[in-house]
């Protein structure tokens, strides 16, 4: 079945996602967290730092993105609808069978007669397409969607004069509040303190004007990850702190690869002075203490995530950009 431009406002997206046994194109299944087992083994494949190359991630977001997934000859290839419409990630593939999955992806955007349009692709991938297809492609750094990668040394320690202010902060936190609190690793158990600690951090937001865009978003993708806690808790990490009996902040990650830790969530009370540096410490010393390097994912473009993520001293950033097929 050739899709159309004349597609009489049936979605694309819809279109693509539709088993039918009479068509002969790719289907794209959405995923879901029986999807888990099939995928990992596709990320275990690749080495990329970026944030959106990890299952959780996608499975966190895919209710905002609909990204959906297709296994090739010792590939994967990831789609998604973003302001309507339909774009690729960078396949799931050994180095060596990448050009092959690039003919794929850009035969089926042809096959459904839309130009190419990738998001979150790395700047190495970038410097391959030029190379490989010259100025067939357009290509945009998108700074919003930057990740910031920190060195897990520095977060562990806060060594240095640049990092004066957070040891002074949590310094401040545990003189005033010795004796009172506990770091500890959640589970279920913990998740409805968690619930009650996200509705909290909700209200300050909204009280102070300060409500992030994407923050319902956030809250469905966690509440995903408590709901299948047993699937997922052979690599994602919950930890939390405690005061005076209640749970006041919490933060969810996981390896990305072998020499990086990737950061999904962290909230906490923010009337607490020094908190959020002292679990963001606590977290990397206790379960990720030998990582050279901490992803704590983009800003999204937001002020204040911005100036907060640069205030720890990112030594990198990785660098994303949308690529799309030229006019």
């Amino acid at each position: 079945m050739q899709i159309t431009k004349e597609r009489d406002n049936i979605n694309l997206f819809e279109e693509i996602i539709k088993k039918d046994p009479n068509s002969s194109r790719p289907y794209f299944k959405e995923i879901t967290i029986e999807d888990r087992e099939i995928l990992n083994p596709y990320f275990d494949l690749v080495d990329y730092e970026a944030c959106e190359y990890n299952f959780n991630t996608l499975y966190m977001w895919q209710h905002a993105y609909k990204t959906a997934y297709h296994i090739g000859d010792n590939f994967a290839v990831l789609v998604g609808e973003y302001e309507g419409e339909v774009f690729s990630i960078l396949p799931l593939a050994k180095k060596e069978d990448l050009p092959k999955v690039i003919d794929f992806v850009l035969d089926y955007f042809k096959e459904i007669e839309e130009k190419l349009y990738f998001r979150g692709i790395t700047e190495e991938v970038v410097d391959y397409l030029k190379e490989q297809y010259g100025d067939r492609f357009e290509y945009v750094a998108e700074r919003d969607i930057f990740d910031y990668v920190y060195d897990g040394e520095i977060l562990r320690t806060l060594k240095g004069r640049k990092n004066s202010k957070k040891r002074n902060h949590i310094n401040y936190f545990l003189s005033e509040y010795e004796g009172r609190f506990e770091y500890r690793l959640l589970g279920k158990a913990d998740f409805d303190d968690c619930r009650q600690l996200l509705d909290d951090w909700t209200v300050n937001k909204e009280e102070n004007n300060n409500i992030e865009e994407g923050v319902d978003d956030e809250r469905l993708g966690i509440e995903k990850l408590f709901a299948h806690y047993d699937e997922v808790c052979d690599r994602l990490k919950i930890a939390g702190i405690y005061i005076d009996g209640k749970l006041e902040a919490f933060t969810m990650g996981e390896l990305l690869n072998n020499n990086m830790a990737l950061i999904h969530i962290e909230k906490a009370n923010p009337e607490i002075r020094g908190l959020y540096p002292y679990i963001n410490q606590q977290f990397l010393v206790h379960e990720f203490p030998d990582v050279e390097f901490v992803n704590r994912e983009e800003d999204m473009g937001i002020e204040g995530l911005r100036k907060a993520k640069l205030s720890y001293h990112p030594c990198k950033f990785v660098e994303k950009y949308t690529v799309r097929e030229a006019n």
